[in-house]
């Protein structure tokens, strides 16, 4: 699964930031896989789960706050497409990223290789048969 966090403010206000391994730590830590610079922000504040069936579940360090559209989240919450997250300061829009088409050029050029074989064949064949008549 690939998701999108945009953040929404301060001068990093805009800046989008896309996920596709997990777990995804972000908080203030150079260790973090994002690194959230902002008051009241812990140095691994939120983990981000795929917990496949059940979605992206967002997991928040015991002693630090985390608001989910505006309610304070004690335990772990499954994330919905579009929520506001907030960390300290810090605030983040949740988005499922985009699907992009996966690469099928290889088995087009195969295809259009093998229908091209094939018309040069009947047309070969459509000539042998009109000269052994």
């Amino acid at each position: 699964m690939k998701i999108r966090i945009e953040r929404l403010d301060g001068e990093a206000s805009g800046e989008q930031i896309e996920a596709n391994h997990f777990p995804f730590t972000l908080g203030q830590a150079k260790d973090c896989h994002h690194r959230i610079d902002a008051k009241g922000v812990w140095p691994h504040h939120l983990t981000l789960e795929d917990s496949r069936e059940k979605g992206i579940i967002a997991r928040h360090q015991p002693k630090a706050t985390l608001l989910v559209n505006g309610a304070t989240v004690s335990k772990g919450v499954r994330l919905q497409n579009g929520d506001l997250i907030e960390l300290g300061a810090a605030k983040f829009r949740f988005w499922l990223a985009p699907l992009g088409q996966a690469g099928q050029r290889s088995i087009e050029l195969v295809i259009w290789a093998a229908l091209g074989t094939l018309v040069l064949g009947q047309a070969g064949l459509i000539a042998w048969l009109l000269t052994s008549v």
